[in-house]
């Protein structure tokens, strides 16, 4: 009778030891712990690091370790199975795509598949603070895709504003995610794909083949302008530079006749009558050698006979 009692009892301990243990937890190096007691978080174990860690058992208390490192991935829009249904002519699901058209400021449809990134930040608010994490995400992300979308024009959503718009879209739906309280962080906005709808996809690359056609061409003519202005400039730099050099040359053969004019000057005022004659003999000196001189005797007539042999 008393070795029955005596292993009730001992299985009775190791029942309460085994309940007692199993509120021994692991928290891994990827995941962040929460601990509920009665099923309201404890303030001091919201965010419970990695390691090993005891909690009440259940009933009393219950651990959620959400991985905090995993990266959850999300579609809004049309998701790449749509879009190829959509590319096949599957009516069905072309009309259900419907709902997914964005508006641009110019009163254009577009079909945007987004792709959504994000990882949890805080546990506690992630698992417990919103109902629906991922639709939160979704709602967030969707509503500033159409408010940004709604502020530029289809040329500008279907080329060059892309990366400003995954940006702006990024920042401000992460605002709002936060007012909210949903802990989560978004890590990457991407726009997979933008585009008009299926029925007016030619009209619209029309349009831009020719829009990138006028960019090109005007493109080129600021080239050749460009080109033209610089062989002007050139030109203009060359006369410019001729011109001084001519400047300068005829200066310089100005001062020179001026500082012979004001030599001889003051010369022929020191001795006028010698300056006059030497002047003279100066000038014949170079006059005389291509001068032909004939002396005629005037005491004596002749009947002369002029022959111009030569050329002079």
């Amino acid at each position: 009778m008393h070795l029955k009692k005596r292993w009730y009892w001992v299985t009775v301990l190791i029942i309460v030891i085994t309940y007692l243990a199993s509120g021994i937890y692991v928290v891994n190096t990827d995941e962040s712990g929460v601990v509920r007691r009665f099923g309201a978080v404890l303030e001091h174990a919201r965010k419970v690091p990695p390691g090993v860690h005891y909690a009440f058992p259940w009933p009393i208390s219950r651990v959620d370790r959400p991985k905090k490192t995993e990266i959850k991935r999300l579609y809004i829009g049309i998701t790449p199975a749509q879009r190829l249904a959509i590319s096949k002519g599957d009516w069905q699901v072309i009309t259900a795509s419907i709902r997914y058209d964005v508006l641009t400021g110019d009163v254009n449809i577009l079909k945007v598949t987004m792709v959504v990134q994000y990882h949890v930040t805080s546990a506690a608010d992630y698992l417990f603070h919103t109902y629906d994490v991922e639709g939160l995400v979704r709602s967030c992300v969707q509503a500033e895709l159409i408010r940004h979308l709604a502020g530029l024009p289809v040329d500008q959503s279907l080329t060059t504003a892309k990366a400003v718009l995954q940006s702006q879209v990024l920042r401000d739906a992460q605002v709002a995610l936060d007012r909210y309280g949903a802990g989560v962080r978004l890590v990457a906005v991407d726009l997979e794909s933008i585009e008009p709808p299926r029925a007016t996809i030619g009209a619209f690359q029309d349009v831009l083949s020719a829009k990138k056609d006028g960019e090109r061409l005007v493109q080129q003519a600021k080239a050749k302008a460009n080109s033209i202005v610089l062989n002007a400039r050139g030109k203009a730099a060359e006369i410019r530079e001729a011109a001084r050099g001519y400047e300068l040359e005829r200066k310089s053969q100005a001062r020179a006749q001026a500082g012979r004019f004001l030599s001889m000057l003051s010369e022929y005022r020191k001795q006028p009558s010698i300056f006059e004659h030497r002047t003279l003999m100066d000038t014949l000196q170079k006059i005389l050698p291509d001068v032909r001189v004939y002396v005629l005797d005037p005491d004596r007539s002749a009947n002369l006979k002029l022959i111009e042999t030569e050329s002079r």
